[in-house]
């Protein structure tokens, strides 16, 4: 049985949206068929992946042939990182301090196989990436820099588009690939304006279904994590998931068209979020990164009272939010290193709780979430 009320842990995982939901449950009755036969209802079903092909390609600026289709941002992430360390030899990648897991322990693995250098760029106090820095740490072997767009704990959204532009005029020739999962419908995203050669794109974090695009420029190198038949131009073999697919380009068509609205709608229930936090808890909060850019849905934010520690709140409120990114949600009792490589000191890190609000939030549920805060942190205070 539910207990929550509210969800507010929409960086960890979104909701599908109603009209996706339809659309994929059509395209279970209609769009079943292998779109690789020669039937009509295999046409059917390849129309259907050709029409979302379009869709995310309107979004993000591209040809369709710079898109191939995967199983999530994790294989995506993997694909640009194990394609590099294939292509060249043992060549430099660099990344920040804070990816996402598919990233930063990608690239770990690759280096401690020998097949690559890693460079992981520190952040500043701020939580923020200087685009020098990355620059800096570039070297005549670095082959790929890859850093996110934004970032799922702090909410930080990084320079992307100045990193591109430095390290390409100092080294012509260097790929870029930026994590952009966090990003769709939050704030524009587009490959072109980023300058970027690999964009990772995943549908559940805009109110799509499980699967994920790779956005990867005609002129970029690409090789396929798995081999078998010919589909995704061979990038990606395996028949497609038609139904998810189709959800996935609605999604990501609907997240674009809404994306002011939203994004003018979550900032003002967040920017509510931490002025009444701040009206109720005073000099006892803390909220992190906030000098830096940041989504307009994502506050991540310490309250230090007596005997409160975040997981003892969270596991007493009547609203969903997190400790910080869901595939971490193991490490509960103990503070997040992304938050410490953010400039986070250890303490806040180790109370630090992550709302992110959704496009479906409002003003009453940040009233909710304000007075379960103030009754559990009552509650135990009172221990």
């Amino acid at each position: 049985m539910i207990k929550w009320k509210v969800y507010v842990d929409n960086n960890g995982t979104t909701p599908l949206r109603e009209e996706v939901c339809q659309l994929i449950t059509k395209t279970l009755k209609c769009g079943w068929a292998n779109p690789s036969s020669q039937s009509d209802e295999a046409d059917e079903a390849a129309r259907l992946i050709k029409i979302s092909r379009e869709k995310v390609c309107n979004v993000l600026n591209c040809s369709e042939e710079e898109i191939t289709f995967t199983s999530g941002g994790t294989e995506s992430n993997n694909m640009v990182l194990n394609s590099i360390s294939k292509l060249y030899a043992k060549p430099h990648i660099v990344v920040s301090a804070v990816e996402h897991d598919s990233v930063s322990a990608c690239a770990r693995n690759l280096n401690k196989q020998g097949l690559i250098t890693l460079t992981e760029v520190e952040l500043n106090s701020d939580g923020n990436i200087l685009p020098e820095d990355v620059c800096a740490a570039c070297t005549s072997e670095t082959r790929l820099v890859s850093i996110m767009l934004a970032n799922n704990e702090t909410g930080v959204v990084f320079d992307v588009a100045t990193i591109t532009r430095l390290v390409k005029k100092e080294r012509p020739g260097l790929l870029v690939h930026t994590d952009a999962a966090q990003a769709l419908g939050k704030i524009p995203v587009d490959v072109s304006a980023l300058g970027v050669d690999y964009l990772t794109l995943v549908g559940h974090k805009f109110y799509g279904p499980r699967v994920g695009a790779l956005y990867h420029r005609l002129t970029a190198p690409l090789l396929p994590l798995l081999f078998g038949g010919g589909q995704e131009c061979g990038m990606r073999p395996g028949t497609e998931n038609t139904p998810m697919i189709a959800g996935l380009g609605l999604a990501a068509q609907l997240a674009s068209q809404g994306l002011s609205r939203h994004s003018r709608h979550m900032l003002k229930c967040r920017d509510y979020l931490e002025s009444r936090l701040l009206e109720t808890f005073g000099d006892k909060l803390v909220i992190n990164c906030k000098d830096s850019p940041r989504l307009p849905n994502t506050s991540n934010f310490a309250i230090f009272l007596e005997n409160c520690r975040s997981v003892n709140v969270l596991e007493r409120v009547k609203f969903v939010a997190s400790k910080g990114a869901a595939c971490h949600s193991h490490t509960a009792t103990k503070p997040s290193q992304n938050l410490l490589n953010s400039g986070v000191s250890y303490e806040v890190a180790m109370n630090s709780i992550r709302v992110s609000l959704g496009i479906h939030n409002s003003i009453e549920d940040v009233d909710f979430i304000i007075e379960d805060l103030i009754k559990v942190t009552n509650e135990l205070a009172q221990l």
